[in-house]
């Protein structure tokens, strides 16, 4: 399942799209907002004009409302950059969060009139206001223009004291490893099937995970985790929040290694099994995961290198939908296979106790000879479920997991849901799948699922997979759960 990013598809040598003004509505599943190009006209730059303290900025920002649905891009820029240079704010939001996709739209406009220098201007200045911007530094990237910027460094004391401070993981559990067992798994010699639920917890969701969860929460979540019957979580590692200055080697975050360390710390007392998904949000625009991939390996290989004595960890998940990584043109396709052949060996040298798995969405068949067990996702129907399981099963007899499964309530009620649930998850245990796991744990809210400088946004389904309500009352899947899967303690 995606989070709430902005994507970018350019098909053959189109131009580039252009992107909604209000960028948290815009799912990677969404359609990039449609409009004709405007009559080209210089904008005005105010970089050198007097601040003017008693600007009436109201009226500038209605008429970038105005000037938006306009398609009219320099006159949306004018206003903007009048308003910026003021110090005012539009509707409460600093105008500069609004400035880059006006200069991407900008962009793509001179483009498809053929103005090619002018949109790689108004790339850049896209890129002034968020260096971050994945779609200018595409659209550059096809003009043959983008520069990335270095890595981030930091200075030696910094990194070699970040090093040293970070305290050695001491292993919780002390429990037997999971192993293969025919087509299912197997944990000191017994039977397992995983019943488990995708986690993050309401309060600190996507990037926030590893940022601002505490120990508090995460007891509370997963004390209702285990509860209901559930025995593992599968939780995803974004580097970003992990590591400083990759620029500069690997550079861990004390403090978000605190996190990390507490989440399976705090998973292993209650009986749940962790399977850990590596390369959460990687980048693939300025420093490709799949094309440079030493420095996500050199952290990849610290993490894993951390928890390998750790039973609590189920298996290791090296990259969630890396398949639709290149259905989305993010990246080749050959590009995406060998790097998961590499990563999943670099793994597999540096820990022989771990189970290793990829957590692919629709082309699953292409992990069979690389992986221990194969994992699939399913956003469809109960039959098709039968038939993609079977499928796979035809040509591997490795353990096969659902790994992602749900139903939102945002547009639905929660009987639905749960009813929708039981017949899934009733057809993945009659097909004989090794386990699964819902999406997702918890509800979450705009106010906390907001990444700036996309905030903030507006309540959409995205929020609402969860068996619980952002504020920890459960919905009715719960009780569906607790009926028919609680079961004793995990080995």
């Amino acid at each position: 399942m995606c989070s709430v990013l902005i994507a970018l598809l350019i098909v053959g040598c189109q131009p580039a799209p252009p992107i909604d003004m209000h960028l948290t509505e815009t799912l990677t599943e969404s359609p990039l907002m449609a409009s004709a190009a405007p009559v080209i006209t210089p904008h005005a730059n105010t970089e050198t004009a007097t601040p003017d303290s008693t600007l009436d900025s109201a009226i500038f920002c209605a008429d970038v409302d105005t000037a938006w649905g306009l398609s009219d891009w320099p006159r949306v820029i004018q206003d903007l950059e009048t308003v910026k240079h003021a110090g005012k704010l539009c509707n409460g939001q600093d105008p500069t969060l609004t400035l880059y996709p006006a200069y991407y739209n900008y962009g793509a406009a001179l483009e498809a009139v053929h103005n090619v220098s002018g949109a790689i201007d108004a790339y850049r200045r896209a890129l002034t206001y968020n260096p971050q911007g994945r779609e200018a530094a595409l659209a550059l990237k096809k003009q043959g223009m983008f520069t990335p910027q270095p890595l981030a460094v930091c200075s030696p004391q910094h990194a070699i004291g970040a090093q040293a401070a970070i305290a050695p993981y001491v292993p919780v559990s002390a429990g037997a490893f999971a192993s293969v067992q025919g087509s299912g798994f197997a944990i000191g010699g017994v039977p397992f099937a995983i019943h488990g639920v995708n986690y993050y917890p309401a309060q600190a969701p996507w990037q926030h995970f590893l940022i601002n969860s505490t120990p508090d929460i995460l007891r509370h979540d997963l004390d209702l985790i285990q509860g209901a019957g559930l025995n593992m979580i599968r939780i995803f590692i974004a580097y970003d929040a992990l590591f400083e200055c990759p620029g500069s080697g690997v550079v861990p975050n004390v403090a978000a290694f605190a996190r990390l360390d507490s989440v399976i710390q705090l998973a292993a007392q209650r009986g749940l099994h962790v399977l850990v998904t590596l390369n959460d949000l990687p980048d693939l625009t300025f420093h490709p995961l799949y094309t440079e991939p030493d420095t996500a390996a050199a952290q990849t290989a610290y993490i894993v290198m951390r928890y390998r004595d750790e039973p609590a960890v189920f298996a290791w998940d090296v990259r969630n939908e890396g398949d639709v990584d290149t259905i989305r043109g993010y990246a080749a396709a050959h590009d995406v296979a060998d790097w998961l052949t590499n990563t999943v060996a670099d793994v597999r040298a540096r820990d022989p106790h771990h189970l290793i798995t990829a957590g692919w969405d629709d082309y699953t068949s292409d992990t069979a000879d690389i992986v221990d067990f194969l994992s699939f996702h399913h956003w469809s129907t109960v039959s098709s479920l039968h038939e993609r399981a079977t499928a796979l099963q035809a040509i591997t007899h490795k353990p096969i997991v659902l790994e992602e499964v749900g139903y939102q309530t945002f547009g639905s009620s929660e009987a639905t849901q749960a009813d929708r649930l039981h017949q899934l998850l009733a057809m993945a245990d009659s097909v004989g799948l090794a386990g699964w796991l819902i999406w997702d744990a918890f509800d979450t809210t705009p106010q906390f699922a907001c990444v700036p400088p996309n905030c903030p946004g507006k309540d959409n389904a995205e929020y609402h997979f969860g068996l619980w309500n952002a504020d920890g009352t459960p919905k009715q899947a719960v009780q569906f759960l607790q009926a028919h899967y609680a079961t004793p303690a995990s080995p």
